[in-house]
């Protein structure tokens, strides 16, 4: 026992152990006659024997009968009522130093204590020691364990107890009570319904004999025995001055299932005082039940407060029913009251099968429509949406963001993904796709983390582990990784997607063999990227060229340079009008000047130079070439060369270096003036011989910039241009005070500085000057300039990315200057580049088509216009689909019109301005066909549902007053 004792004590927070030991103490005989003397008070329960044994405790606080002293506090306490004062005085005393009698006496008393003061966890702890511990409580303790259980809800373990006290003596005429409610609340009805009827057989005239007749009652009413529920549920109505609200419920339901309807209304009717559930229940049968009597008001009433209650859908949705019907049935004329009606019942019951159906319609017109944001605001007055139609705003979100997706819109689509997957647990199949689109919006806007935790998500939850959709998941994790110069990481992904092979574009595959490769030059795997680029021509021969190239420049890395020329040889025949022409020829050259090979090399330059005069890859050529006659002694044509690039690239490193080695050629030559002679004809800004001034004013200024002291740094710039006009690094300068201007949105300075680099072309400047200079130009409207800079930068640009950026403004510039053949050269040009973003191609198809419409070319406007109308999602497809009826239209192809239109009505559009004109040429279709009431109607449906404030009415009404006056 005191083993078991200290461990729970210890644990729950039981009573305060003093000791294992009583500190022994010297007899003191006057405090012994104390203690006997308040013992005295405290067994003939005087009034102040809590202040006498308090003060004996103040008087002798060493006491060996501290213990027992304070336990005899604590249950005077108790006797009182007083639990709280009565559980800090047991918890100060170690029970363990009582006599066991005693001890248990007061384990009891502190137990109860705790439940009096609904500390049922205390309770127990101490219940169940009593239980284990002390033949004397034992069955006390069970029952209270038991009714804790029974509080506590755990009806299960309380009825196995209250069980093992049936044959109690003292419990026996308790337990059936607790017993009986325990059955009902289980729905063990017939358990329920033998312990009552029992106990009213046994223990007639109980105190209990009333609650009894309750559960013999509802359980009559659980086993659906109506009848045979009355009787007793009657008896306890009468018997009891205040009865249960739920024992009258079920006695007024008694009576509806059994045909008494008057006494169900008046029954129920007393059950309606609380608002809750039961009441809103109440009303609904009472409708019921005034219905089955006639009362077709009341019933409307009844009806009406039942649904006006939220506590259980399902009977409000009934009942909301009902009342629609009374209305229909009473005052129930004009249609829009029946829609009225029906809207309620739709916003405030999902889970109806008619309200189901009827959303269902709805939802499908939005959907049919495209309306999304209007089915949105549908569902959204549902306040208590059911699993499909949150199922179907799940889909609705994920398809707003692939609309904006398609629309370009990235950030506007990520929000729409968001929400999606907000409420995602609905479909599984929507919300794989969602985290898919999340992932290519955030990657187009260069949020390659985000895009590469959004691709994995898809890769967790995709249904479909062998599909398209899945191996493309694997394609773009890989970019995200190569984007992020993760090349490890690129090409685990890039190898599960080539390994996979579930995705069948040559194209595609090709790239994810060119990127593998990539990541194996990256990590100086070079056999293996030999291996890859090669594969990727093998694939797909049309996107080759950057294979071989990168196949070439690794077999040069590997000393093969024989190998790589006779790849880059392959390149310039396969591929003439590659972009890495200018490159391969580059390449070629140096893989001579390794080989010592300078004629076949110097050769290879001048080609280069010759075909790709304005390349970066022509200047360095020249001053390689310049470098290999100097080193092989050929002073005139090392002169010559250097002479060319100085001219030919002023401002560029190439020059700066060739300067200083014609200089050395001069002065080995003994010919200095002649070079004072030709350096005084070279441009200013060319002029690279170098004072230390200018030098160190210029370097003081660039580290202040390298420093990010962006105000000082502009100042020193500007200060040094004013110091050196014509200084060796004024380029240099000029490019530093442009690209602040620029970002600080200066534009009118940026252009002035930049405009100065530009001058110099092939400098090494060149390529960012012009993608400011042609932005800032377009921003300006200045569309010529910018047409003019964006067609340089396409040619001098190095990377892919920022060619195509180049090729897309000069096809915006093209079209915002009305420019037809520029126009569909610049698409065509767009159009053929191996990687375009869906967005920017069907921008090159739009204005490619307008201006083959604009050129009268209708057949290739078509072929541009059938290939945007594909997608309706976006502005271009939008206005393709029609345009696409009206030429069939405008070329007497009625029929093939009415198809498209119709087509068109069915796959639908957010861009609603397009479907309205198309319900215009409809119109124009049936009249031309003699379809006249056809027509008639379709003008008449577009003049009611299509609100917008713009020329739509206009076409309308002078349609319908032609029809009218035909008539």
């Amino acid at each position: 026992m005191k083993k078991r004792t200290l461990l729970i004590a210890a644990l729950m927070g039981g009573c305060a152990l003093q000791s294992m030991a009583q500190q022994i103490l010297p007899d003191d005989v006057a405090g012994d006659k104390e203690y006997r003397r308040v013992c005295r008070e405290y067994e003939l329960k005087s009034k102040n024997s809590v202040e006498l044994l308090q003060a004996y405790l103040d008087k002798y606080p060493d006491s060996r009968y501290t213990d027992r002293v304070r336990s005899l506090i604590a249950s005077v306490y108790f006797e009182e009522g007083k639990y709280k004062e009565a559980i800090a005085m047991f918890r100060a005393c170690d029970l363990e130093a009582l006599p066991d009698a005693e001890r248990d006496d007061c384990a009891m008393r502190l137990a109860t204590s705790y439940l009096k003061e609904g500390n049922l966890r205390d309770a127990s702890v101490w219940f169940l020691l009593l239980k284990e511990v002390s033949p004397r409580y034992q069955s006390d303790a069970t029952y209270n364990l038991a009714y804790i259980d029974y509080v506590e809800k755990r009806y299960n373990k309380a009825l196995d107890a209250f069980l093992s006290l049936k044959d109690d003596a003292v419990y026996s005429s308790l337990v059936p009570y607790y017993i009986g409610e325990i059955y009902l609340l289980q729905g063990n009805y017939e358990q329920a319904r033998s312990v009552a009827e029992r106990y009213l057989k046994v223990y007639s005239g109980h105190k209990d004999e009333a609650q009894m007749e309750r559960v013999l009652g509802e359980a009559c009413f659980g086993l659906n025995n109506y009848q045979a529920a009355i009787a007793p549920l009657e008896r306890y109505q009468g018997a009891v001055s205040r009865p249960q609200r739920k024992a009258l419920y079920e006695l007024g339901m008694s009576y509806y299932y059994t045909g008494v309807y008057s006494k169900a209304a008046a029954t129920l009717g007393e059950t309606t005082s609380v608002n809750d559930a039961l009441s809103q229940n109440a009303y609904l049968h009472m409708g019921l039940a005034y219905l089955n009597l006639k009362e077709r008001n009341q019933a409307r009433m009844a009806f009406e407060q039942a649904s006006a209650s939220g506590f259980d859908p399902l009977v409000k949705e009934q009942a909301l029913y009902n009342y629609a019907l009374c209305i229909h049935e009473t005052s129930y004329s004009p249609f829009a009251e029946s829609v009225t009606v029906f809207e309620r019942f739709l916003n405030e019951f999902p889970n109806s099968p008619y309200v189901e159906r009827v959303n269902d319609y709805l939802i499908e017109v939005y959907m049919n429509t495209r309306s999304y944001e209007a089915a949105l605001k549908s569902i959204a007055k549902i306040e208590h949406p059911g699993a499909r139609i949150m199922e179907a705003k799940q889909k609705i979100l994920f398809r707003l963001g692939t609309q904006a997706f398609a629309n370009a819109d990235f950030s506007k689509a990520i929000e729409y993904f968001n929400r999606s997957l907000a409420i995602g647990q609905y479909n599984m199949s929507a919300k794989a796709d969602a985290y898919y689109w999340r992932g290519e919006a955030n990657y187009r806007l260069e949020h390659y983390a985000q895009a590469g935790n959004d691709l994995r998500r898809y890769l967790e939850f995709a249904p479909d582990k062998m599909n398209r959709e899945y191996g493309l998941a694997l394609y773009n994790l890989g970019y995200t990784d190569f984007k992020q110069k993760n090349y490890n990481g690129a090409l685990n992904w890039f190898t599960r997607f080539v390994d996979r092979g579930t995705v069948n574009d040559r194209a595609v595959q090709a790239d994810a063999y060119n990127r593998i490769g990539d990541c194996n030059f990256y990590a100086r795997r070079f056999d293996s990227a030999r291996q890859d680029y090669a594969r990727a021509v093998e694939i797909d021969p049309s996107l080759g060229d950057y294979s071989l190239y990168q196949e070439a420049f690794v077999r040069g890395l590997q000393k093969d340079y024989t190998g790589k020329i006779q790849i880059l040889n392959r390149l310039i025949a396969d591929y003439p009008e590659s972009q890495y022409l200018d490159d391969a020829l580059y390449e070629q050259g140096r893989a001579f000047v390794q080989m010592e090979d300078h004629t076949n090399a110097i050769n290879r330059f001048n080609i280069l130079l010759k075909k790709f005069p304005e390349s970066n890859m022509a200047r360095r050529a020249a001053n390689e070439i310049g470098l290999l006659y100097y080193q092989g002694d050929k002073y005139p044509e090392a002169i010559q060369a250097y002479k060319q690039v100085i001219t030919n690239y002023p401002g560029s490193e190439e020059a700066r270096l060739a300067q200083r080695d014609l200089k050395s050629i001069y002065i080995d030559l003994n010919k200095v003036d002649e070079y004072a002679n030709f350096a005084s004809t070279i441009p200013g800004g060319a002029n690279f011989d170098v004072n230390e001034r200018d030098s160190l004013t210029y370097v003081a200024a660039e580290r202040v910039y390298m420093r990010g002291e962006i105000d000082e740094a502009r100042n020193s710039f500007t200060h040094y241009l004013q110091t050196f006009p014509e200084g060796a690094f004024s380029l240099n300068a000029n490019y530093y005070v442009g690209l602040i201007d620029y970002n600080r949105k200066a534009y009118n300075s940026a252009i002035e500085h930049l405009d100065k680099v530009l001058a110099y072309p092939n400098n090494k400047y060149s390529e960012d000057a012009m993608m400011m200079s042609a932005e800032m130009a377009y921003s300006a409207k200045d569309y010529e300039k910018a047409l003019t800079v964006y067609k340089q930068l396409k040619d001098k640009a190095v990377s892919p990315e920022r060619r195509q950026l180049a090729k897309t403004g000069v096809l915006r510039s093209a079209y915002m200057l009305g420019n037809g053949e520029e126009v569909m050269l610049a698409a065509t040009d767009l159009l053929a580049e191996t990687k375009v973003a869906p967005e920017l191609s069907n921008e090159a198809h739009y204005y490619r088509a307008k201006a083959y419409l604009d050129a009268g070319k209708v057949e290739g406007a078509m072929d541009d216009l059938k290939i945007l109308a594909k997608d309706t999602r976006n502005i271009y497809g939008a206005e393709a689909k029609y345009k696409v009826a009206q030429i069939y239209f405008d070329a007497g192809q009625t029929e093939q019109a009415e198809k498209e239109v119709l087509d068109y009505i069915e796959v639908s559009t957010p861009h609603t301005y397009w479907l309205a004109r198309s319900f215009v040429l409809l119109s124009d279709v049936y009249m031309k066909l003699g379809r006249n009431l056809d027509a008639k109607q379709y003008l008449l449906s577009l003049k009611q549902n299509y609100q917008a404030d713009d020329d739509i009415a206009g076409m309308i009404e002078s349609r319908l007053n032609k029809l009218n006056a035909e008539n």
